[in-house]
């Protein structure tokens, strides 16, 4: 077991420690700034009802019963969304070192060698308890050594073990769906939309009635409390953990290297590709529908509590006040803007995963072979951009329509379904510069890519605290949503969804022109 380990962590060390770095530095720099915004507890209670409206229910969870100190104020802010982040961890390794792996040939190489099948699953389990483990023990030491009143050892611990089992349960998950199904796309594309699909479920049920809420892994997180009540009894459903393990070693050690239980053959008969657009688009189909659907999602999900929106703004003439005193527009569109907001970031992800998709071609070796066929590496890296852009454009399109179509009874919200597709508009120039960044890092060295992760997470974190708490603009200013419109609250700016959209249409040029003259592999 300790050679394919190495084998193993040879592949992957490098992304599971720019995931740890970026998850831990994410979560520790949290605190310090919630110290210096809202050190006065009579500003944290005001937040506190402020929160309680169900958009932000829907975005971070209820609010707890617990006095709401900094460290309170942190994990309730924090917990449901860093669990995404967790989760997401937990399903891309899984899928590198299971499917992804036995997809290349090297677990058909490996036991051809001796190594036992009982080794391979051995060593994949390990290292999704270590990364795992690793992480929550550096999120651990990092909060208690921050020494801030409220974050007592208890709380630290709990936040700690919490996310560190929701990402084991997804990792453990991923192990089950890479016996089950066909390839590593499938195995990636479906335990993704079930992580969006559960968080989806726990938005919708939370408004609506936090009874059923305990179907979902995020809703196991929000009742631990850390920090308030410190329920440690929360972490007992995760022993489905146990379970999923059991499948998985059971399913493995029955199944043939490269066959799966569940067969998927959407082929029906022999296709000519006959270009490069239509091969790539082949083999991102399921990733690209999977996220299509996770958008869709999140947009029925939101649309659905707006009825609840209007209700507890109307009912609550102190907030509704204080919201159109301050902006003069009306505070449900503020807080529909808000949702937008924060689903059109999420919407960033999928374009960012197709445009980065010549990376892995390049890391296989095929990309020498498509260019022996006359294929250009500017032609390449312009169609990943461009199917990049379309993607990450039409899953915004479909969240918001999500929106309207699970709103379309709520009488007092005047958006159109034009509002909506303007609002799309608007923000696909953010998904295009994105793009652009994406393919010009690309250009210029294909580890260099990572650094576009690290900058989306900046971005989500500024813009997601900056709209619930409320971050000084120059936060913002480094990403492209300081610059368009709030809509659908505001009007579009033409000018600047103008500019964004050349600068990232230069970034991904440049790019392109860059990347053909490196050198590949």
């Amino acid at each position: 077991m300790t050679h394919f380990l190495k084998i193993v962590l040879r592949d992957v060390r490098f992304r599971i420690l720019m995931w740890i770095i970026g998850i831990s530095a994410l979560t520790l720099v949290v605190p310090p700034a919630f110290k210096g915004l809202y050190s006065d507890p009579a500003e944290r209670e005001l937040l506190k009802e402020t929160l309680a409206n169900p958009a932000m229910v829907a975005i971070v969870g209820p609010v707890p019963e617990s006095t709401y100190t900094i460290a309170v104020m942190f994990s309730h802010e924090m917990m449901v969304f860093m669990a995404v982040v967790h989760g997401l961890f937990g399903i891309m390794i899984a899928n590198a070192v299971s499917r992804k792996m036995e997809d290349n040939g090297l677990l058909e190489y490996v036991s051809s060698t001796g190594i036992t099948r009982g080794n391979i699953f051995g060593a994949q389990l390990l290292i999704g308890f270590i990364m795992n483990i690793v992480l929550g023990a550096v999120i651990f030491a990092g909060l208690g050594v921050m020494n801030i009143e409220s974050f007592d050892a208890a709380g630290n611990l709990l936040y700690a073990l919490g996310t560190a089992l929701f990402g084991i349960l997804f990792y453990t998950f991923t192990l089950v769906l890479a016996q089950l199904l066909p390839s590593s796309d499938w195995s990636f594309g479906t335990a993704l939309a079930i992580l969006l699909l559960l968080y989806v479920g726990r938005a919708v049920t939370d408004v609506i009635n936090t009874d059923y809420s305990v179907a979902f892994p995020y809703h196991w997180l929000t009742r631990m409390e850390p920090f308030g009540t410190n329920d440690y009894v929360w972490l007992l459903p995760f022993a489905v953990i146990l379970l999923f393990i059991r499948l998985a070693w059971v399913l493995f050690r029955k199944r043939d290297l490269d066959d799966a239980y569940i067969a998927i053959d959407f082929k029906g008969k022999t296709r000519h590709i006959q270009s490069y657009p239509r091969l790539q688009l082949a083999g991102m189909k399921v990733l690209i529908i999977s996220w299509l659907l996770g958008m869709l999602l999140i947009g029925l999900a939101y649309g659905a509590i707006f009825g609840d929106l209007d209700t507890f703004i109307n009912d609550n003439e102190l907030l509704a006040q204080a919201l159109e005193d301050d902006s003069g527009t009306d505070p449900i569109l503020q807080f529909i803007s808000t949702l937008v907001m924060i689903t059109v970031i999420v919407g960033v992800i999928p374009a960012l995963m197709v445009s980065a998709r010549i990376l892995r071609e390049e890391k296989s070796g095929r990309l020498e072979v498509l260019a022996s066929a006359d294929i250009s590496r500017i032609h390449m890296l312009i169609t990943h951009g461009v199917l990049g852009t379309i993607a990450g454009a039409f899953g915004l399109a479909l969240s918001l329509l999500g929106m309207y179509t699970a709103s379309i009874g709520v009488e007092s919200i005047e958006v159109s379904p034009g509002d909506y597709m303007m609002t799309a508009l608007n923000y696909t120039a953010a998904v295009i510069l994105f793009t652009g960044l994406s393919m010009l890092l690309t250009g210029i060295a294909r580890k260099l890519h990572t650094l576009i992760w690290l900058y989306f997470i900046y971005a989500f974190f500024v813009n997601y605290l900056g709209l619930i708490i409320g971050l000084d603009d120059e936060w913002r200013m480094v990403t492209p949503f300081y610059y368009l419109a709030e809509m659908p609250a505001e009007e579009i700016d033409w000018m600047a969804w103008l500019i964004v959209i050349l600068i990232g249409a230069a970034f991904g040029a440049v790019g392109a022109f860059l990347f053909g003259k490196r050198d590949i592999g």
